[in-house]
């Protein structure tokens, strides 16, 4: 092959990236452009659970250790195997409402990085998606793994001393929460000043040591059950121009 035909497959390589290089810029930046564009605001309440001992470094950790698999080992993995039980008080995406929705949030925060998102029957298309776009916010993290699991029916109850809640009757999972025993005076201790993930509004962290917590599907996440681990509730504010102010 002679070296200007050489050369002109090389222009021409360069050039077809290069425009290729354009275009998926330009897609990205008119869907940032679309999503900023929908006005959106959650304000939920979380019953936590996780199987790291009291207090879960992904949280509470110092700089060495937060965002790292935290403190349980299992099978030879670094893990963090959580439950996450969510209430949204008051909320809305454009005009879908989102007032009363719940749904829960289950997997392993550490080497497997796999979690598994769960509705009830009667969250209608409109605000799953929804959802989906508060929860990339919320827990931006690098999943190996996100799947979303059956519809199931969730009880939900967080109380100031105690906050338990079941998907499916308790068959797909649970999670039971407990006051503190080193709290003092009424209810239990509050840790404030923290943000959370994504959200840096809260009204602080209402630790509550597990009672129990179990997931009892598979495989991704796997099946787990702990007693005595980490756990809190915790109310969070995000809105869409929270996450345009952060770009």
């Amino acid at each position: 092959m002679k070296i200007n035909q050489i050369l002109i497959i090389i222009v021409v390589t360069l050039c077809t990236a290069f425009v290729a290089t354009v275009l998926v810029a330009g897609v990205q930046a008119k869907a940032l452009a679309k999503e900023a564009l929908i006005d959106w605001a959650v304000n939920t309440t979380i019953i936590d659970g996780c199987s790291c001992r009291m207090l879960c470094p992904c949280i509470f950790g110092s700089p060495a250790t937060v965002g790292s698999a935290a403190t349980h080992e299992h099978a030879g993995h670094r893990s963090c195997y959580f439950n996450q039980a969510f209430r949204v008080n008051k909320g809305h995406y454009g005009k879908v409402r989102l007032d009363g929705l719940k749904f829960w949030l289950a997997g392993d925060k550490g080497d497997a990085k796999t979690v598994e998102l769960t509705f009830e029957p009667s969250a209608t298309k409109e605000q799953r998606a929804a959802i989906r776009v508060f929860m990339s916010h919320f827990l931006p993290l690098k999943w190996m793994s996100f799947t979303e699991g059956p519809d199931a029916k969730i009880d939900w109850k967080a109380e100031a001393v105690r906050a338990e809640a079941k998907l499916d009757g308790g068959k797909a999972a649970e999670v039971v929460l407990t006051r503190n025993p080193g709290a003092t005076g009424e209810g239990t201790t509050v840790i404030k000043n923290m943000s959370y993930f994504g959200s840096t509004r809260n009204d602080g962290f209402n630790i509550m040591p597990v009672e129990f917590i179990a997931y009892r599907r598979g495989a991704k996440p796997a099946p787990f059950e702990f007693r005595g681990t980490s756990g809190w509730t915790i109310t969070i504010d995000m809105k869409s121009k929270d996450v345009v102010a952060a770009r």
